[in-house]
């Protein structure tokens, strides 16, 4: 099983500060899933080189990786795996693996989902996973997921980020407790979710446990924070 490091940037304080003011005039807060809740880039990538290299003698390199991350599963396994086999085998070929490559909380996250909920937040998960693993992986880690609103992957919708219309499921759920996209943010830890994001008119909290550094939040005029704990610290 692959060991994981996990590096923080050191924000100046202003960013925590703006962080910690927009969640704080929200309404409902928005996680991302991985990199952003579970440590997951290490492990799962990884995770593809084994598939890769045991089912279909394919030797994964990182740039390959990185070029395909965040994209919605099916289609991320898809073009890694290179079409090798119909879809419902690479995913049975992928899950085959899971017990050896399994993703755990990111520092802080489960403190501040807890935090958040109970200062009466909705709290919703949108995610490039699938729905059914991203739900298990989040029970199988503590989060209190029967408490959140919703929990939403690619397979949920036609919309993937960095289309805004990622969120509009979402929103709709929110909509009926008089909370819009002006009241609520999504953390996440790529550029895309940042897009997706603006793009539905939302606020966004980046956060540098994925492959963006602070200074390229910082160059989209990004508030972030080095992990969740700054949030509700």
């Amino acid at each position: 099983m692959a060991v994981m490091t996990t590096s923080f940037d050191s924000p100046a304080p202003d960013h925590s500060t703006r962080a910690r003011e927009l969640v704080g005039g929200s309404r409902a807060v928005v996680f991302d899933l991985d990199d952003t809740l579970l440590a997951t880039r290490e492990v799962k990538w990884a995770h593809h080189k084994a598939v890769a290299a045991q089912f279909y003698d394919i030797e994964l390199t990182d740039d390959e990786l990185r070029l395909h991350w965040g994209k919605p599963f099916d289609e991320m396994i898809t073009l890694l795996y290179r079409d090798s086999a119909p879809l419902a085998e690479m995913r049975a070929a992928n899950h085959a693996l899971d017990a050896d490559y399994r993703k755990v909380a990111l520092p802080g996250a489960l403190a501040t989902v807890a935090a958040l909920l109970e200062r009466g937040y909705r709290v919703g998960v949108v995610t490039s996973a699938n729905t059914g693993p991203a739900v298990s992986e989040l029970e199988a880690n503590g989060f209190p997921v029967r408490r959140l609103l919703f929990v939403h992957g690619a397979d949920s919708t036609m919309a993937h980020k960095p289309d805004p219309a990622v969120f509009e499921q979402g929103l709709e759920l929110l909509a009926p407790l008089d909370i819009d996209a002006r009241t609520t943010t999504y953390v996440g830890d790529a550029l895309m979710d940042l897009r997706a994001a603006r793009g539905a008119g939302m606020g966004f909290v980046g956060v540098t446990t994925g492959l963006v550094t602070g200074a390229e939040f910082d160059g989209e005029n990004a508030c972030w924070v080095p992990n969740l704990t700054a949030l509700t610290s």
